[in-house]
């Protein structure tokens, strides 16, 4: 299965209110749908958007970030139509100050 990575801007940490922008990259192929998974990793609960959490493609934003979005991401991608997935990336840790 293609691997998947997550990056982060800003950097950690992220200061209350600020917008936090995660990127998910997997390698090969397009047209993923890409999920957003939020929790550890015995217990991963996929994203809900909202007014703050929006996924655009494979960027998930987060809207003025407080200290309750802190914690571990994972990133996902599928194909629509195919049974074909990606690997869970590796967790991303969020701080928020």
């Amino acid at each position: 299965l293609p691997t998947s990575t997550v990056t982060v801007t800003p950097n950690n940490p992220v200061f209350t209110g600020e917008t936090v922008n995660m990127t998910c990259v997997i390698e090969s192929y397009s047209n993923w749908r890409y999920e957003w998974y939020k929790g550890n990793r015995n217990n991963r609960v996929m994203l809900p958007t909202s007014n703050r959490y929006t996924v655009n493609g494979d960027t998930l934003n987060i809207a003025k970030a407080i200290s309750t979005d802190a914690g571990q991401y994972w990133c996902k991608g599928q194909i629509d139509g195919r049974p074909k997935s990606s690997h869970f990336s590796s967790a991303v840790d969020l701080t928020v100050k």
